[in-house]
């Protein structure tokens, strides 16, 4: 859950960014491998600043990004961003709720 937040916070931090007069026109324009691995990029960075390093979450975030991506090609919707952020965040999601049923489930065997 915390790692979910701290993702949603990373990405609120570059919303300015998102968030111009032409967002749908940014999002056509956003079209590229190079853009999207920038735009990646630029979230772990941004991230690393606000709440220092974390390899675990790095490690997630790349498995998401790549996953978002291939998703988004599979339906056939180009790499938009807005669609690339919500994918990248429901496996965020996923990741970190399997990762605290794993811990769960651990700690009751452990008992």
């Amino acid at each position: 859950m915390k790692k979910s937040i701290k993702f949603l916070t990373a990405l609120s931090l570059t919303v300015p960014f998102l968030m111009t007069a032409n967002a749908e026109q940014w999002d056509k324009n956003i079209t590229t491998k190079i853009d999207v691995e920038s735009f990646w990029k630029q979230v772990k960075e941004t991230r690393k600043i606000k709440y220092g390093e974390d390899l675990s979450w790095d490690k997630n975030m790349d498995y998401c990004s790549y996953f978002s991506e291939k998703i988004a090609l599979s339906k056939g919707e180009g790499l938009v961003m807005s669609n690339l952020i919500k994918y990248a965040d429901k496996c965020m999601n996923t990741l970190n709720f399997m990762t605290k049923y794993m811990l769960d489930e651990t700690a009751q065997y452990e008992e």
